[in-house]
């Protein structure tokens, strides 16, 4: 195979500023066809980029199109089917995060891709950051010693900041903000920190009068190595911000998408004063990036798309697998249990493929 077809199912923001803008500069890739239910829109920006074949309904585009992959660009909650009705046609799958809404429908979505010798991906870029890569680095070298303490927060002003009726999907599963920015924080952390999460205590409020969906939410959580932390993750913030700190009997390691510092016993004012330095740079080079007009994908979206059209030509694994992402959903599973029970509650996980 020198060449793979894709099929891209929904038109939403994500495909149409990432993936496909991303997939498009790829000589080894021709996107065949999208699926997508408001067809005139799918129509126009078809049009612009080339794309032959538009559907309103992925099945026909499943049966039609003479497909090798599907990138699978819709509402979380309609993830799973999506890519079971995908994998269940020999398709090969990228799914954005999260892969569905239950642990046990993404087991099931892994042992189909397993069976079949198929790639299944989750679109978990955060990741992919270099800043957070550097960070997973540190802690692997150990130069922190032994971990004790992680704590890891991802606020932003979500769906309620330029809000439009077709984005209502956001509203509509009570947990809201549990399986949208969450997802990321966790994976991120676990990551980082090459661990695995097997105890949460969370609570959560909605701050929206009329909506009965948790928007900001915050635990402490226990890993098997015996570190401790805490997660916050919310929506109607007035920025977005996200970081994690990473603390060890030899140091500390703080990382956001511009920086990472490490600290250590000896750490004096002027390495503080340098750190700074550095960090102002690297905010002003993205500024004036935004400001000149820059819409290129992120770079992440560059590495996780390219690794998963290899992986499909090389029968090889993409960067974030179909495991990474069940990992994910077996935390939230356990908070969301925690958020209904209020009480501490141990992380559930399947036996390994």
């Amino acid at each position: 195979m020198n060449k793979i077809n894709i099929g891209i199912v929904g038109l939403g923001t994500i495909a149409k500023e990432m993936h496909v803008p991303t997939l498009s500069t790829f000589k080894d890739v021709v996107i065949k066809s999208a699926a997508e239910v408001d067809v005139k829109r799918g129509r126009e920006f078809a049009k612009k980029w080339n794309i032959v074949g538009v559907y309103e309904d992925y099945n026909k585009m499943y049966d039609n199109s003479d497909l090798d992959a599907v990138f699978i660009c819709l509402p979380n909650f309609l993830h799973y089917e999506a890519v079971k009705k995908a994998l269940d046609r020999d398709l090969h799958v990228f799914c954005e995060k999260p892969m569905g809404l239950r642990a046990d429908e993404a087991f099931d979505l892994i042992k189909i891709a397993k069976k079949k010798d198929l790639v299944l991906a989750v679109g978990y870029n955060r990741r992919l950051e270099k800043k957070y890569e550097e960070a997973a680095n540190i802690v692997k070298s150990l130069k922190l010693g032994t971990v004790l303490q992680a704590h890891g927060i991802l606020v932003n002003p979500g769906p309620y900041a330029g809000w439009i009726p077709s984005s209502d999907w956001f509203f509509k599963d009570k947990y809201g903000v549990l399986y949208d920015s969450a997802p990321h924080l966790i994976d991120i952390m676990m990551h980082i920190l090459s661990d695995q999460i097997t105890e949460v205590s969370a609570s959560g409020i909605s701050t929206m009068h009329g909506l009965n969906v948790f928007d900001n939410i915050a635990g402490v959580f226990k890993t098997e190595r015996g570190a401790v932390g805490t997660f916050n993750v919310g929506w109607k913030m007035a920025a977005n911000y996200d970081s994690i700190q990473v603390h060890g009997t030899g140091g500390s390691v703080f990382a956001n998408p511009f920086e990472v510092e490490v600290r250590h016993g000896s750490y004096g004012s002027l390495e503080r004063v340098a750190d700074h330095v550095k960090l102002a740079k690297n905010i002003i080079g993205s500024q004036v990036g935004r400001m000149s007009g820059d819409k290129r994908p992120n770079e992440t979206y560059f590495r996780g798309d390219r690794a998963f059209v290899d992986a499909v030509l090389n029968n090889g694994n993409p960067l974030v697998s179909g495991e990474d992402g069940l990992g994910v959903l077996e935390v939230l599973e356990a908070v969301k249990e925690s958020l209904e029970k209020g009480e501490s509650v141990k992380v559930e996980y399947r036996e390994k493929l």
